[in-house]
């Protein structure tokens, strides 16, 4: 979020080619809006549903879809990756990938959402700023 706020100009500004046309406004509407439109969207649904006005047929299809996508995205990106790299020798490690992609779905995005929301709003509230580090050494001194 960082990067994106100091370099603003380049949202939707031809002079900077792909990037500022295409990969800059993606970082902003998906990654970083995203997570804001997600948790907003968990608040949401139970409060629907509490009041009456929560489709459940509707919601019931529309988050299968939803599941559904980030599945095959997921998979998508494990078949690819071994496809390019071929970096996992054993069929039963790209079955494991496959179910833990299938399981990310299920807790496991809601929490990393949960945690991106925080991250937003905490960043634009507090004080951005590199802490000192003490540096020690590895061996000890005699």
């Amino acid at each position: 979020m960082d990067s994106l706020f100091r370099h603003k100009e380049m949202f939707f500004n031809p002079k900077y080619g792909v990037i500022g046309l295409y990969a800059y406004p993606y970082f902003f509407f998906f990654e970083m809006l995203g997570p804001i439109i997600e948790v907003v969207g968990y608040i949401l649904i139970p409060l629907s549903y509490i009041f009456g006005i929560l489709n459940v047929r509707y919601f019931i299809l529309f988050f299968a879809a939803a599941v559904l996508y980030g599945i095959l995205l997921s998979i998508g990106a494990i078949l690819l990756e071994e496809y390019t790299f071929n970096r996992y020798p054993y069929l039963s490690q790209v079955l494991k990938l496959t179910l833990y992609a299938i399981l990310e779905n299920f807790g496991y995005r809601q929490l990393t959402s949960l945690y991106r929301f925080e991250g937003i709003f905490k960043f634009r509230r507090l004080k951005h700023s590199w802490g000192k580090i003490k540096r020690t050494s590895f061996t000890k001194s005699a």
